[in-house]
Formats: structure tokens, sequence, C-alpha cells
């Protein structure tokens, strides 16, 4: 694992470090897996609007050939 240093203002720390400690775990493994849900989900989004580029651009072209 790699150590990441971030800055951020204290209302948002203070609010992670509620909810870590009501989720039984630790800052670190809750902005770790924050992190890690939000790269998952840009990925996620990344992939849908390549798909549908894809798919748009398949069907004006076979439009076209029409």
């Amino acid at each position: 694992m790699t150590d990441v240093s971030v800055s951020i203002n204290a209302d948002l720390q203070k609010k992670i470090a509620k909810i870590a400690k009501k989720n039984g775990q630790s800052f670190d493994e809750l902005v770790a897996k924050a992190l890690a849900q939000y790269v998952e989900d840009y990925e996620d989004v990344y992939k849908t609007d390549v798909c549908a580029v894809d798919n748009l651009e398949r069907s004006f072209f076979l439009s076209i050939g029409e």
C-alpha cells in the first residue's frame, strides 16, 4: 500500500472521522474505501459513455449505408 497525503477542511475531516468511528473503521480505511468507490464509479461511467458512443457511431454508420 502507498501512503498519500491530502488536505481537507476541518469540517470534512470531522464528518469522515465520525462516519469511520460509527462503522468501526479507521479514518484511513474509510478514506481509502471512499476513494476506491469513487474510482470504480468513475470507471463504470466512463465505460458506459464509451459504449454509448460506440453504439451511437455504429448506428450512425449503419444508417448512412441504408
